[in-house]
């Protein structure tokens, strides 16, 4: 039988959780400071094997866990899609210019956390999100 939750201590969680909220950016600033070094050892070729991949799949991945607790859904948003074409690539399936979405991927969590756009981030959200699935001319 499930008990019923005591209202105080829900309001208690809730505090715990707001307070937290404004450290969360400082945590997602760090996240993303390994995420474009991730990124940047995978480009360059210093880590251009599935290790690579992996590591940035792990911190995107630990990212978007944290994102919607903490009032950022679209960074969570852009994690997903991020593990899920790092998943794409490792097995293969990746279009034709993978290299270009995971770029834009990166790019746009890292927009999202410096300019603060919490929520679904709006128009900006929905347009950043319509950035990636369009692909450019040379990705159809």
């Amino acid at each position: 039988m499930i008990s019923a939750v005591d209202p105080e201590a829900l309001k208690r969680a809730e505090a715990a959780l707001a307070a937290l909220e404004h450290i969360y950016i400082e945590w997602a600033e760090a996240d993303c400071a390994r995420l474009d070094a991730a990124w940047t050892a995978w480009v360059s070729g210093t880590d251009h094997d599935d290790s690579g991949l992996r590591r940035l799949f792990s911190v995107a991945h630990d990212m978007k866990g944290q994102a919607a607790t903490f009032g950022y859904p679209l960074i969570g948003e852009l994690g997903n899609r991020l593990c899920r074409l790092i998943e794409a690539v490792e097995a293969g399936e990746g279009g034709l210019d993978e290299r270009t979405r995971l770029a834009a991927l990166v790019a746009a969590t890292g927009r999202v956390i410096r300019e603060r756009i919490s929520g679904d981030g709006g128009a900006v959200g929905a347009a950043l999100l319509a950035g990636i699935d369009d692909p450019g001319p040379d990705d159809r």
